[in-house]
């Protein structure tokens, strides 16, 4: 796989590998700003459900918190503190994942990472046999299971890090390698995941026996969302498909015509997503049928994260974070940062946390967009921030810093 070039850096895009940068390039096409394109009339969206999960309210167990990747935790308020900040190996394309008191993520230097939430304090790392890039874990049934650029998904035990087993996305002849980006959905005893092999992939973890989806592209930083039994996982073929979780059957395919590079948040009717194209796309989850669409001034590889108040909040290779209405498409508001906008948003009632490679981690104001507060992340923020242990923030900045903040006594 080929490795970063002095392209990307030459313009300021993350140092991944060159395929990454270049999907980033090619979604830095000016477009014009539009208002949104009005589809079928629809009322208003429900909102997607709680991210507490199965695993605990304080919980943080997989990419963005449930499997409908909603990105919305528990309410918090200002102020906050620093509690702990680690310097990791390696840079962070990794998404933290909480459950109980154990913090979880991958990093560059082929490693993850067990860390203690109330300190920061390493409980355990596993040696991996490739970089983590991209995908963040998810934890269930004792285990972190972790995408690698050596083709893999890796069970990691939670108890003391050491090696539960492994799932291969095989190699297919012409369509090259098979690094996985993707990170790992699990739904009950199913494992989902993307490969760079143009393949999509469900396992069955409790009996044994798995499906697979072929793609036109390959299946890069796209992850699935699911619902109710039904897979949403788009592609950088254009095409965004909705899959029988159990069986991997087709139910709809949806094609935008340009590339998706990011991840579906799902509410109770619709999938928000994404594309090169600078647009976010609402598709109904029934049937996969266009219901909105709003244009951004460039590509989008922010997955959005829904509010309690109907709210979509996405960020955009603009610079740009922006507010819309999930029944309608329009806008809300926007808030420009100082540069790309990849990483994908927080809300925390009140509030959307969002980091930039201007180098900062902004807690916006969810009805205004106006910046509450922000703090200086060294490399820039690519990933998620994560909600945990109640009042509690985990960000991860390029660089290998990895803060934790806690809502502020005495407020």
């Amino acid at each position: 796989m080929a490795r970063a070039s002095v392209l990307p850096a030459l313009l300021g895009l993350p140092k991944r590998p060159f395929l990454a940068a270049l999907a980033a390039l090619l979604a830095l096409v000016a477009l014009p700003r539009l208002t949104a394109a009005a589809g079928p009339a629809a009322g208003p969206a429900a909102p997607a459900g709680d991210a507490a999960s199965a695993s605990g309210a304080q919980d943080w167990p997989t990419f963005k918190g449930d499997n409908a990747r909603s990105g919305r935790g528990p309410a918090m308020k200002l102020p906050v503190r620093v509690l702990w900040t680690v310097r990791l190996d390696g840079s962070l394309y990794s998404s933290p994942a909480v459950q109980g008191s154990l913090v979880v993520l991958g990093s560059s230097a082929k490693r993850l990472f067990g860390l203690d939430l109330d300190t920061g304090a390493e409980r355990w790392h596993a040696v991996l046999p490739d970089r983590v890039w991209g995908s963040s874990p998810a934890l269930a049934g004792g285990k972190a299971y972790i995408g690698c650029v050596d083709g893999k998904v890796h069970a990691i035990d939670l108890k003391d890090g050491s090696d539960a087993g492994s799932w291969s996305a095989e190699r297919k002849g012409m369509l090259g390698g098979a690094a996985v980006f993707s990170s790992p959905l699990v739904e009950g005893s199913r494992l989902v995941f993307g490969s760079d092999n143009h393949l999509i992939y469900g396992f069955d973890l409790a009996h044994g026996g798995s499906w697979s989806c072929a793609t036109g592209g390959i299946v890069h930083d796209n992850a699935a969302a699911e619902a109710g039994g039904l897979v949403v996982f788009p592609s950088r073929d254009g095409k965004a498909r909705g899959l029988d979780l159990a069986t991997g059957a087709l139910r709809w395919a949806f094609d935008s015509g340009k590339e998706f590079n990011t991840v579906p948040a799902l509410d109770a009717r619709r999938a928000y997503i994404g594309n090169a194209d600078g647009r976010l796309y609402a598709i109904s989850l029934a049937d996969g049928t266009k219901a909105w669409s709003f244009a951004a001034g460039k590509g989008i590889m922010s997955s959005p994260a829904l509010g309690a108040d109907g709210s979509v909040v996405f960020g955009s290779a603009d610079h740009s974070v922006y507010c819309l209405d999930a029944a309608t498409g329009a806008l809300r508001w926007t808030f420009k940062t100082g540069d790309y906008v990849f990483g994908s948003p927080l809300i925390t009632g009140t509030l959307v946390w969002i980091g930039s490679f201007d180098g900062k981690l902004y807690a916006l104001d969810l009805a205004s967009g106006q910046d509450r507060w922000h703090m200086e992340l060294p490399g820039g923020v690519f990933v998620s921030p994560a909600a945990a242990g109640g009042e509690r923030i985990l960000a991860a900045g390029r660089g290998g810093e990895l803060v934790c903040l806690q809502a502020a006594p005495g407020r």
